[in-house]
C-alpha cells in the first residue's frame, strides 16, 4: 500500500501543472505508465480507445486536483518509514531461534525472516521497528541495540 501511495504521489506531482489541457497534453497515457502484467490483470488492455481516453482525462483531472493531499500523505508516510515505530513485546522475552513470533502491545504482530539465534530473557521489552527503503522491517531490542529482520504477519 505504502508503495502505492509512493508512486501516485509521484504521479500526482508530475502531473500538476497549472492549466488541465497542458497536463493533459504532456500525460503519457496509462498504458505506458503500467507494466504488461497490470494491464492485463487491471482489464485496461479490454477498454475501448473511448474508454481509455476517458480514463486518462479522470486521472489528470484527478490527479492535479488531489496533488497536494497526497503529498501531505506521502510525507507522512516517509516520516513513519524512516523514524520508524516503538512498541513492546509483551510478557517475558527469550530472544530469538529462527521462527520466532514478536506480540507487540500494539497488537502488531512481527516474525522473524532472517536466521539467527540470540538468547536473552527480559521482560515486556521496548522494541523499534524500522523499514528499509525496499521496505523490509528490522526489529531491535532498544535496551540490548540488537536487531533481526522480521516481516509484518498480520494487519
Amino acid at each position: 500500500m505504502r508503495i502505492k501511495t509512493l508512486l501516485t504521489t509521484q504521479l500526482a506531482v508530475l502531473l500538476l501543472v497549472p492549466s488541465l489541457l497542458v497536463a493533459q497534453e504532456r500525460f503519457p497515457g496509462i498504458k505506458s505508465l503500467m507494466t504488461a502484467e497490470e494491464l492485463e490483470t487491471s482489464g485496461v488492455n479490454d477498454l475501448s480507445r473511448r474508454q481509455i481516453d476517458a480514463l486518462n482525462t479522470w486521472l489528470v483531472r484527478y490527479t492535479a486536483n488531489e496533488a497536494p493531499v497526497l503529498q501531505l500523505e506521502n510525507e507522512e508516510v516517509l516520516e513513519v518509514v524512516q523514524q520508524g515505530m516503538t512498541s513492546r513485546i509483551l510478557g517475558e522475552f527469550n530472544g530469538w531461534s529462527g521462527k520466532t513470533r514478536f506480540v507487540l502491545e500494539n497488537g502488531q504482530v512481527f516474525e522473524q525472516r532472517r536466521r539467527g539465534r540470540w538468547k536473552i530473557t527480559l521482560d515486556n521489552p521496548e522494541v523499534h521497528i524500522s523499514q528499509n527503503f525496499m521496505g523490509a522491517f528490522e526489529l531491535e531490542i532498544v535496551s540490548e541495540g540488537k536487531s533481526i529482520g522480521v516481516r509484518r504477519v498480520n494487519q
